[in-house]
């Protein structure tokens, strides 16, 4: 699979290439969208491309100079050049600098902008001899059977104990039929902030975990020595398993020194620290290893290596590590309800106090994995609405590996987000003279019936464009800014006049009376009933 990186300033773009471009199906491994040129050369150095999508007007470095800059330095990178309309002079210059594509970004679908990127990449292969041709081909073999291996390790580690207890597959497993003792490691890493500041992509995150895991079998070949065999399995993101099977018993010495092996490797790379578990040295000759024990082996190392998220002070994690607390559903369901309600209500409040749970340090520490879910499910964009720079932000949630890092993330997130909710209600204050037109337009007109043409028209843009820089703008979705201002003069009415719900509804542009209600419910926490019934 060709590896691809993006170059964009504006962060709406780098979300629709990053997110609704299907790259992998494709047959690209997207490596990440940078914000500027300086942070793309990093993430050059750190993970060479083979093509290269850069915008052209971005600051400091523009996309030309980045481009003339890669094709001296990294002769081989293809690149495509990507802008806005009536830039023609930059494509003239883009062409003479010897680019191989050319994209105007808001015009092309995700289709066009793929057929682009696979034209780019027929003429790398055609440039490539057998060697480069044969070695790709076994890189992308090597791909599809790490693959295999993870979709088999999510069904073990999900199963949680209730699967089948079928013997483990020769060919992956088979030096564990012949062995008599196996040791278990569990490494983990966490990435360096400069790994990509913008987003690192998990296409990514998987392509290092197995080119690791790869450095790691060559090393570990060189001095297990005779009778031992290393089989190596992807454990989430971060995570690799390491099961050491050997002939005879093999001593405490021994095993650091597996260990110390896995922690050196980790040293080389751009990682901010990584950590390691050993797990007990099991006898097989007694019962044969199967699917159901060794998932149990692989969930305990994983919660053992979950102490370094209270203690990253440490390289070695110890077996005498305090067992983590586990949130019942109960409580979970408590908390998310809560904080989501908040949200959709626009409490800033009870937000903050309902969030303030997450952070509050017990006695009895929480489990890391139960404060990620609870977290992932309390910020779903399709549940709660949330500002951009909150959204730009939900990568990070599973590569927050300590607890500093936790409370950090979300003293920063309730700092946004209650700053947002006190200025949504507050009309826009937005750069471009453009939206401001729309949002007073809007404001005048809510009763009407108004589509994105219409308003487009208005500022005499393209109407692709018009909602993407809306919502880079005001931080919301048009359609989602109409109806709140038709909520607003909703309540206004419901409060101080004695208008039937029908009338309110029809007197701010929604003619469905069920539709009105599920609306103002979402906007209100309320039915309109209710909400007359409590200011009445």
């Amino acid at each position: 699979m060709l590896k691809l990186l993006m170059v964009d300033d504006e962060q709406w773009i780098r979300e629709r290439f990053s997110e609704r471009i299907p790259w992998s199906e494709a047959g690209f491994t997207f490596l990440g969208a940078a914000s500027g040129a300086e942070e793309a050369i990093g993430m050059i150095e750190r993970n060479m491309p083979h093509v290269l999508l850069t915008d052209i007007t971005m600051p400091n470095m523009n996309g030309l100079e980045l481009a003339a800059y890669v094709r001296k330095r990294w002769p081989r990178i293809r690149i495509v050049i990507l802008t806005a309309y009536g830039e023609f002079e930059y494509a003239r210059q883009a062409i003479e600098l010897g680019v191989d594509n050319y994209l105007i970004k808001l015009a092309q679908t995700p289709a066009q902008i793929l057929d682009a990127c696979r034209k780019v990449a027929e003429s790398i292969e055609q440039e490539m001899d057998v060697d480069q041709k044969l070695a790709m081909r076994l890189e992308l073999e090597r791909e599809k059977e790490w693959q295999r291996k993870r979709q088999w390790t999510e069904y073990v580690l999900e199963n949680e104990g209730k699967g089948d207890q079928r013997l483990l597959s020769e060919e992956w497993f088979g030096s564990l039929h012949t062995a008599s003792y196996l040791v278990d490691f569990t490494l983990g890493w966490r990435l360096h902030p400069e790994f990509g500041q913008a987003a690192p992509q998990t296409d990514a995150i998987m392509l290092f975990q197995r080119q690791l895991a790869e450095e790691l079998e060559r090393k570990m070949d060189l001095k297990l020595g005779d009778g031992c065999k290393l089989t190596l399995l992807p454990l989430r993101q971060m995570r690799l398993g390491l099961l050491v099977s050997s002939m005879q018993p093999v001593n405490a010495f021994y095993l650091k020194q597996i260990a110390m092996i896995a922690l050196d490797a980790l040293k080389a790379h751009e990682l901010a620290h990584s950590y390691l578990h050993i797990g007990d040295l099991r006898d097989l000759g007694k019962r044969p290893l199967d699917e159901k024990q060794l998932g149990h082996m692989l969930r305990e190392g994983l919660d053992r290596l979950a102490a370094y998220f209270y203690k990253s002070d440490t390289s070695m994690i110890g077996k005498q590590a305090a067992p983590l607390r586990r949130l019942d559903s109960d409580v979970s369901r408590e908390w998310i309800a809560n904080m989501v309600k908040a949200l959709q209500r626009g409490n800033v409040e009870a937000f903050r106090e309902s969030a303030s749970l997450m952070i509050a340090w017990t006695e009895a520490p929480i489990h890391p994995a139960d404060l990620l879910r609870i977290t992932k499910q309390i910020f779903q964009p399709e549940l709660v609405q949330l500002p951009d720079a909150v959204i730009a932000r939900l990568y990070e949630i599973d590569q927050l590996e300590t607890w500093e890092e936790f409370c950090g993330w979300w003293t920063e997130t309730m700092n946004t987000i209650s700053e947002w909710l006190k200025e949504r209600f507050q009309p826009p204050t937005a750069v471009r003279k453009e939206i401001q037109l729309m949002c007073r337009y809007i404001r005048e007109h809510y009763m009407e019936d108004m589509q994105v043409a219409e308003l487009a028209k208005l500022v005499h843009m393209h109407p692709s464009y018009v909602g993407q820089m809306f919502r880079q703008e005001v931080g919301e979705n048009l359609s989602d800014y109409v109806n709140r201002v038709r909520m607003e003069k909703a309540s206004e009415l419901l409060e101080n006049t004695t208008m039937k719900i029908y009338e309110v509804s029809s007197a701010v542009g929604i003619s469905d009376y069920r539709y009105f209600c599920k609306v103002f419910k979402t906007y209100t926490g309320f039915t309109p009933t209710q909400f007359k019934s409590k200011h009445s």
